[in-house]
């Protein structure tokens, strides 16, 4: 079975709560140079960005999405590479997963308000993260915040734990506003220790598939294409009278 972590609203002390087992040793994606050198994670959105998610556009998912991912590389040697999505529709059914990208990132129906799979899951579903589709997510101060959830949940994709005892992105409890941060991904002192316990210390990267620009993009850039040429053709013309 599945070793999935969730979040889900509390209203009073933290309490750890998981699918299947409780939260395992923390166990990360494999780092052939040892703690302190670079691992490559490749990651992919299988149908975050179809539309279907409440109030938040494409765009938006992929800008928190990336603001998510770009946080934990500023504290371990972590390169996130985004790879065209495979692989089945997202659900927690077991599969394959070969030649997979190791984070793949979408939403369905569920009980929990999001959920992911530890890097050690032996099925494809490891490092998965999945967003309930019925949440009314939103960005800055609303309730369901999704770069808090993001963080929380990617954070558990590359093997981190809940944290009981301190303030921490990684507490079981959602939302996490009366620590603040709300509007722009965070972590706190608790998250730092515990990204770099298991992949070492340092600085990672991200690098994005660019996005197919929308319609109106591609006329502004047509418009632009041929202001520039007519310019040029003006400049040449005015040259060849002299």
């Amino acid at each position: 079975m599945p070793r999935a972590s969730v979040i889900v609203v509390l209203l009073g002390a933290l309490t750890p709560v998981s699918t299947a087992s409780a939260d395992p040793v923390a166990v990360g994606w494999p780092q052939p140079g040892g703690r302190g050198s670079p691992v490559v994670i490749t990651y992919s959105y299988s149908n975050l960005l179809d539309g279907s998610l409440l109030l938040l556009s494409p765009q938006e998912l992929r800008a928190a999405t990336e603001e998510s991912l770009a946080l934990w590389a500023r504290y371990a040697p972590i390169d996130f590479i985004e790879m065209a999505d495979t692989g089945p529709p997202p659900s927690d059914i077991l599969y394959d997963g070969a030649g997979d990208p190791r984070i793949r990132i979408g939403q369905h129906p569920m009980p929990d308000i999001a959920h992911a799979f530890y890097p050690d899951d032996p099925s494809g579903l490891a490092g998965d993260i999945h967003l309930d589709t019925g949440i009314p997510w939103t960005l800055g101060t609303g309730r369901w915040n999704i770069l808090e959830a993001l963080v929380h949940e990617l954070g558990h994709a590359l093997g981190l734990q809940h944290e009981l005892d301190r303030p921490a992105i990684m507490n079981p409890s959602y939302p996490l506003q009366r620590y603040g941060g709300l509007g722009t991904a965070f972590l706190f002192p608790a998250d730092i220790e515990s990204i770099q316990a298991i992949y070492g210390s340092g600085v990672g990267r991200l690098q994005t598939i660019s996005p197919t620009p929308e319609p109106g993009a591609i006329a502004l850039v047509a418009t632009g294409l041929i202001s520039a040429v007519g310019r040029s053709v003006a400049q040449r013309l005015r040259r060849a009278r002299r």
